[in-house]
């Protein structure tokens, strides 16, 4: 079996690395002239900044730390880190354990109170499809679907939780199929949050060093099948055949690709909305109360299009340079924004509004993720059904559309894939 991966990202990668280990032989095309989407880590004075996840949530024996072993991928784990919401002008703990949360002054006693009977909540079957704010208020109360989650989601997938899908976050339904929420993390284990020696961005630099052939700066612009059943690509000069091949790309790429020979598969994936973010990083000196902080993420209401700021100095010392304290603010997402948070004057007249001691920065850059995270609205579930049905055999996709948004939804989706 031959198989040619349109796309490489870290799914892209990750799906060759599979089928590669498997004994198919697999060529990967990435558009791009470097390997991994918007995984990259990308060098800036003295340290570096990452352009899409800033870390992976790692456990003992699952699907991450069977990569990562198998790359031979060296990391650091910071620890749980302090984490904080801010709402209602104050930057508010909010501890990283169920437990710690029932002391977090975030909520009232009531939400607190109705949070402990989660437990005994009746397990709901996956249809119809359940929003996600319907499945926090069900399961955890509507304190929590209201004074937590829309801080939490902004800062996953930077959109309003009404909206969403409780596919938009997969572990939900998982760990709810365990009987509730409680057991399934009793069960599962708790994961811890770990960066790669060197930022995020050698994940797909590991697994691309792992793949036989991988090819960068070569996008395919149109798929062919042939009379025997086999697939053509082409694209930037070059056609490839193979048995199979696998569209690892956001859903708006891969329709576009699709259009002449799924065309049903085409129109359900355009149908699936993505997310642009302005990240802005800068460099300050340390602030005591964010020694060891994760960082912290504004209730929207109050946000004004200023979702919240991570601390990847923390999560990752290689990132800035001795003596400096690297945050990390994201702007925009799915809300809408102030004119003034356009530039970096305005956001750091929001950051002193939270951080009334924080000192001029000694550096600044501003990135713009355009379109990078998936949008999982209500109805996805029945769009993803939808485009994988109506792909004729010897094509599919992979994507964190699919599959979830985090880096641990992908590896483990991937090697549900391949079973």
């Amino acid at each position: 079996m031959s198989t040619l991966i349109l796309g490489g990202g870290v799914t892209g990668l990750a799906a060759a690395w599979h089928l590669q280990r498997r004994g198919e032989a697999v060529e990967v095309w990435e558009a791009q002239e470097a390997v991994g989407g918007w995984m990259k880590t990308l060098p800036w004075d003295g340290g570096h900044f990452e352009v899409g996840p800033q870390g992976v949530l790692w456990q003992k024996g699952t699907a991450v730390d069977r990569m990562f072993s198998a790359l031979d991928l060296p990391f650091n784990a910071p620890g749980k880190g302090a984490r904080w919401v801010g709402k209602g002008g104050r930057l508010i703990p909010v501890p990283a354990s169920p437990f710690g949360l029932l002391a977090s002054p975030l909520m009232p006693l009531s939400a607190k109170l109705r949070m402990m009977l989660e437990p005994f909540i009746a397990v709901r079957p996956l249809e119809p499809e359940e929003g996600l704010s319907a499945f926090a208020a069900r399961r955890l109360g509507p304190g929590v679907a209201r004074d937590l989650l829309p801080a939490m989601v902004a800062g996953i997938l930077a959109a309003p939780p009404e909206v969403l899908s409780v596919d938009a976050i997969p572990k939900l339904t998982q760990w709810e199929a365990k009987g509730s929420l409680v057991a399934g993390v009793r069960k599962g284990g708790i994961s811890h949050m770990v960066v790669p020696v060197g930022g995020m961005g050698q994940l797909p630099i590991r697994l691309a060093q792992h793949v036989a052939s991988v090819r960068t700066g070569l996008r395919a612009s149109s798929l062919e099948r042939l009379a025997d059943g086999r697939w053509r690509a082409a694209g930037g000069g070059a056609v490839r055949e193979a048995d199979r091949v696998v569209l690892a790309l956001p859903a708006y790429e891969a329709a576009a690709l699709l259009g002449p020979v799924a065309p049903a598969s085409a129109e359900a994936l355009a149908a699936i909305p993505y997310t642009t973010v302005d990240l802005w990083h800068s460099r300050h000196t340390p602030l005591p109360r964010l020694k060891d902080g994760f960082g912290f993420l504004i209730h929207p209401p109050e946000g004004g299009g200023y979702l919240g700021s991570l601390v990847p100095s923390w999560m990752d010392p290689q990132s800035a340079p001795a003596g400096l304290m690297q945050l990390r603010s994201f702007v925009g997402g799915a809300f809408p924004k102030g004119p003034d948070l356009d530039r970096w004057e305005g956001l750091f007249a929001r950051l002193k509004g939270w951080l009334p001691e924080l000192g001029e920065p000694a550096a600044v850059r501003h990135e713009r993720a355009e379109r990078a995270i998936p949008r999982p609205e209500m109805g996805h579930r029945a769009r993803v059904k939808a485009a994988l049905a109506g792909l004729p055999d010897g094509l599919d996709w992979l994507s964190n559309a699919r599959f979830g948004p985090g880096v641990r939804d992908i590896l483990e989706g991937l090697e549900t894939w391949m079973a």
